[in-house]
């Protein structure tokens, strides 16, 4: 059952980071020259929604040009509100992931205890007269179990960090694009965030 769901996962998740993945610079250097040619934020935004690309941070852009003559405040909720929902979209399921690495070797250890019981329990009931072929047929029918949770969790770790290590980069990628977008439009800001937590230590 585990192996089942860790395939799944896996597969949703790959499929998921191949198909939005892109390369956020590209769209700077696009941006930027676009916007020193006199194009405004309607303008970009326009072109934005007419590339139809999948890619996981054409969203954020979007909503910056969008929401780009809005007071500061709902400008910037706006843009945390949609950088929010690309993040848990790149982190889904992936904690479910990291539940069955962890798992999967405990559940195998717990299979082999009971197959261990059991061949001891067998050997009890034969007066104690050991069997070798009871005892090992027994002990490596219930080692299999381990072997199996191993083999079930160490996939399912090594990709959960590969996937964790994108979600956190894809993550970073969109801090950048906000604030490299606030350089190509000389848009000052100051982050209603920041001025309460400053506030606060004052």
């Amino acid at each position: 059952a585990f192996s089942v769901l860790s395939f799944a996962v896996i597969l949703e998740r790959a499929v998921f980071y191949i198909s939005c993945r892109g390369n956020p610079h590209t769209l700077l250097e696009h941006l930027a020259s676009r916007w020193k040619q006199g194009g405004g934020a309607a303008v970009l935004l326009t072109e934005l929604e007419a590339r139809r690309s999948r890619a996981y941070f054409i969203p954020l852009a979007q909503t910056y040009f969008a929401a780009f003559d809005d007071a500061m405040p709902v400008f910037e909720e706006k843009l945390y509100a949609c950088g929010a929902k690309i993040v848990r979209l790149n982190e889904r399921r992936l904690s479910m992931l990291a539940s069955i690495a962890s798992l999967s070797p405990l559940v195998g250890l717990f299979g082999t205890v009971l197959g261990m019981i059991e061949v001891f329990q067998r050997l009890a009931a034969l007066g104690g007269r050991a069997d070798v072929a009871l005892l090992s047929g027994g002990i490596w029918v219930a080692l299999l179990t381990t072997a199996f949770g191993l083999l079930v969790a160490m996939p399912s770790l090594l990709l959960h960090q590969y996937f964790s290590r994108l979600a956190t980069e894809r993550s970073e990628n969109l801090d950048l694009l906000v604030s490299q977008l606030h350089v190509i439009t000389g848009k000052q800001v100051a982050s209603i965030r920041q001025e309460a937590h400053d506030e606060e230590l004052r």
